[in-house]
């Protein structure tokens, strides 16, 4: 079979810092009954498999697969069953929580049983400051006369404080409760400040993390306004990695133009990282805000040819996150993989209780060769190959040539005539000049879309709207806002896109969207928006100086088909992970090592028959396999197998 070429530098004497083990942390699941429509007892009582609560002590089994893989911290009680946790059904005796078996003290053994820091989600709508104050009473204070929460704890078997340090306050909070809530960002910020300030003066030492961007939005929907309002105070900021955004059951793309756009993803995920970066720098004057990572994995929502989360590709983009993540200049605090155990994404899958063997699915492998098989010092790696590009799609930019930096081009497309107004109840509307001004009274949740203007479009073209919205004292979670689609309509096109919102009293503020015609359009209307489903609504908006025009998206440069991260582990040990993207053909690398005398080799290499090889039937299908290289110089060929992840040990 012909191989693709490649050159790999390893810079043993090139020390580029620490390699931070609190990347490879991971989710733990405490679902609470009531709190989240999927709560199954497996997981309020059983932790999706990590706790028995007939023996009342963490699975053996699956505390030994975690300390396998160097678990170094544990989030919990994980995603969005967090919006109406309640975390004090989760304490005191067991007979009082006959639906909560693994609750807060569980958890906190089964941390102490991984080697791993626990990380707390607080509920973000549900409950109160005094509530998280409480909370850190109960797992920080001195169990004595004057601290009754800790005297809970005591009472639960543990007498010296747990000493928890890292607190979140809510998760993916900018997307609301799922049900009928939704908070605005100056409400979420506000809110993040008296939770801090309640929870800092039981414990000095918490730090509570804030979230800014789920998947990846631009960062002036939501982080910004955040960061305006706690940036001199934020401990530490919280980003969940989902790329690609992939939901179709009909194997379109086929998986291989999947992947491909998938191993695409970690310069684009990179790049993000440097654009939070200097966000953090201009809202808050500091460049040491650390970034936890506390989700991440493959967005496939999917079963269908088979269910791509578990799959070596998947792995592969694991692998490829987790060399981002380990860039110092990221500042990267912590990362949690999405998630350990069962449910929908678990790495490792059967429950001991029901006599299930445990199977290590292709995500789990990562980890393991990272625990194993990496040093504790980050060097320098250089990589000479081949590169590929991509179209784009499923959340991924295109990757072309040497890229393009994308933005707006031709002259802006301005209505030609001011709004057109429909009655609706409960809102007034009047034009004032070219400024349309709505007032909403209060007495119902109102689906606000009856002002309109046209402009002329281009078929299959992408564009971006801009206009400017200003509020004052504009109730509810949802605001005004602006939604560009086709003219004949969203019943007729199902073809919009919407910005983000302003609440409160805000003044003129600039609001854009990018949104790509249809291949038959001609012309688009924005509407003067205000989406149901925040509660009843009062208040005044003003929306004016409607804009579009033509964006040209950015391309990144195209993906060299070798990735490469090095360490180093003292004197004697050189480490380099590898990742071969091309999903056809081996790959071989020349190695040269400077700064080190190398003497033999070995690769551990996590492959699979196909890139969409899964281990759900076949528990072997996808695995490691050792082949010993023997004694080697500075310099020395390996060979690394299509669509694989590969440690490379030098001794």
């Amino acid at each position: 079979m012909q191989a693709i070429q490649a050159r790999l530098v390893l810079f043993a004497d090139k020390s580029l810092g620490r390699v931070n083990r609190w990347i490879f942390g991971n989710n733990m699941l405490g679902y609470q009954k009531g709190g989240w429509p999927h709560a199954e007892p497996v997981y309020h009582d059983r932790g999706a498999g990590i706790w028995d609560p007939e023996r009342r002590r963490p699975v053996p089994e699956m505390v030994a697969l975690a300390r396998n893989i160097g678990l170094s911290v544990a989030r919990y009680p994980g995603g969005c069953g967090v919006h109406l946790f309640d975390w004090k059904r989760t304490v005191g005796p067991l007979e009082d929580r006959p639906e909560q078996q693994f609750g807060l003290p569980e958890f906190l053994r089964c941390c102490e049983a991984m080697g791993a820091i626990p990380l707390i989600t607080i509920a973000d709508y549900f409950g109160t400051a005094q509530d998280a104050a409480d909370m850190v009473e109960y797992l920080n204070a001195p169990a004595d006369a004057r601290h009754s929460w800790a005297q809970v704890r005591r009472r639960d078997g543990r007498s010296q404080p747990w000493n928890v340090v890292y607190f979140e306050y809510g998760n993916e909070t900018e997307h609301g409760d799922h049900r009928s809530r939704r908070m605005s960002p100056q409400e979420y910020a506000r809110n993040y400040l008296e939770y801090r300030r309640a929870m800092k003066a039981v414990d000095s030492r918490i730090k509570l993390g804030a979230v800014v961007a789920t998947g990846f939005p631009r960062l002036d929907e939501w982080a910004r306004p955040v960061l305006k309002i706690i940036g001199k105070e934020v401990d530490f900021v919280i980003h969940h990695s989902y790329l690609p955004t992939y939901y179709r059951d009909d194997g379109v793309p086929p998986a291989g133009e999947l992947f491909a756009l998938a191993l695409a993803c970690p310069d684009q995920i990179q790049s993000y990282y440097d654009d939070l970066r200097r966000l953090l720098r201009e809202t808050t004057g500091r460049d040491n805000v650390p970034i936890a990572v506390t989700e991440f994995n493959g967005h496939f929502v999917q079963e269908k040819p088979v269910p791509y989360r578990h799959t070596l590709g998947n792995a592969l983009l694991n692998a490829e996150m987790l060399r981002v993540f380990l860039n110092p200049k990221n500042r990267i605090l912590m990362a949690n993989f999405w998630q350990f155990c069962n449910e929908y994404w678990g790495a490792v899958k059967g429950y001991v209780h029901l006599g299930e063997p445990l199977v290590k699915r292709p995500q789990y492998y990562p980890f393991e060769l990272y625990h194993h098989h990496f040093g504790d010092d980050l060097v320098e790696a250089k990589v000479e190959c081949a590169r590929f590009e991509v179209e784009g799609g499923y959340g991924v930019a295109p990757a072309r040539g040497k890229g393009h930096s994308g933005g707006v081009t031709g002259a802006p497309i301005k209505p030609a005539e001011r709004w057109k107004i429909q009655p609706v109840a409960g809102v007034d509307q009047r034009l004032e000049g070219d400024v349309l001004a709505v007032e909403f009274t209060g007495n119902e949740d109102v689906n606000y879309y009856h002002a309109r203007v046209v402009l002329p479009a281009k078929p299959n073209t992408l564009y971006r709207l801009r206009g400017w919205v200003k509020t004052d004292a504009l109730t509810s979670s949802r605001g005004a806002c602006f939604q560009i689609g086709d003219a004949r309509g969203w019943p007729a096109t199902h073809s919009a896109a919407i910005t983000p919102e302003i609440t409160g009293t805000a003044d003129w503020t600039p609001l854009e969207v990018e949104y790509r015609t249809l291949p038959d359009t001609r012309e688009v209307e924005v509407l003067a928006r205000r989406l149901e489903g925040g509660g009843a609504v009062s208040g005044r908006a003003w929306y004016r100086d409607v804009q579009i025009q033509e964006f040209v998206p950015r391309t990144f440069p195209a993906v060299p088909y070798l990735s490469a991260i090095a360490s180093r582990k003292g004197r004697g040990r050189l480490y380099a992970m590898l990742v071969n993207k091309h999903l056809q053909l081996p790959m071989v690398v020349e190695v040269q090592v400077q700064g080190f005398v190398p003497r033999e080799a070995s690769l551990w290499i996590l492959t699979g028959q196909s890139v969409d090889s899964t281990n759900e039937k076949d528990p072997q299908a996808v695995k490691v396999v050792k082949r010993a290289v023997g004694r080697v110089s500075s310099r020395f060929r390996i060979e690394l197998s299509p669509h694989s992840l590969t440690a490379l040990e030098i001794t």
